[in-house]
């Protein structure tokens, strides 16, 4: 009799765990059908091809169904980031600040969303202290994310030598409160990036980074820069 109800309990257990699976795997291939067209337009974006700009204002706008639907899918959310800043970057401040606001607006609003769902995902909070650098000045909050981008992904090699693109652009204020986490980044690419990349990446210095590069470019000796004189083949 005991081992009747063993079995029984055993099947029904199956059964439940089977549903669950089913639900899930349902919900997955929604999610995919769904959102099938923003990942589409995003892989089009990421690759380099031509994308309308009406087109990437449609499917930029669909990143709120993202948020709406709580998908916190990797390629889902990641797709929505590309789309979301593809938008922000066809604004222009001074032609239209009304859709510049909105897309700026827009574009810290999902990426937040995005790192609700991946808090460990360097580039996003790299890509968000960006975006909150074009709509204010907040020195400490945007060193805050810098921050975290950069000891999430210190050794990245990618993502170092894109964060310096934006150190490049930052203000006298928001480079000393990352101070510490600027000086990893220049001496992290001194010492082990690429010559190559690191030589294109360096070409163009603004005038509030050169003095901190050039502190650190000394800091590191002259046996790990004297590398960056030999030529890199075109």
């Amino acid at each position: 009799m005991f081992r009747g109800r063993f079995v029984s309990v055993t099947r029904i257990a199956f059964v439940i765990v089977t549903v669950v699976f089913v639900v899930l795997a349902g919900r997955e291939l929604s999610a995919s059908i769904r959102m099938a067209s923003i990942s589409i337009v995003a892989e089009r974006i990421e690759r380099g091809e031509t994308v309308a700009d009406d087109v990437v204002t449609k499917y930029a706008l669909r990143s709120v169904d993202v948020v709406d639907g709580h998908y916190c899918r990797s390629d889902i959310v990641a797709a929505g980031v590309t789309l979301v800043l593809a938008q922000l970057d066809r604004q222009n401040v001074n032609v239209n600040y009304d859709a510049w606001a909105v897309a700026a607006s827009s574009a810290r609003q999902y990426l937040r969303y995005a790192l609700s769902c991946m808090p460990t995902n360097s580039n996003f909070w790299l890509r968000l202290a960006a975006v909150q650098s074009t709509i204010a000045e907040e020195p400490v909050a945007i060193a805050g994310m810098m921050k975290r981008s950069v000891v999430l992904a210190p050794y990245d090699q990618v993502m170092v030598l894109t964060r310096f693109y934006f150190w490049n652009d930052f203000t006298d204020a928001t480079l000393t409160a990352a101070k510490r986490a600027l000086d990893s980044d220049l001496t992290t690419m001194l010492k082990l990036g690429d010559r190559c990349r690191v030589n294109a990446t360096i070409k163009e210095i603004s005038p509030q980074l050169r003095p901190i590069f050039d502190q650190t470019w000394t800091s590191v000796g002259e046996a790990a820069t004297a590398r960056f004189r030999q030529r890199c083949s075109k």
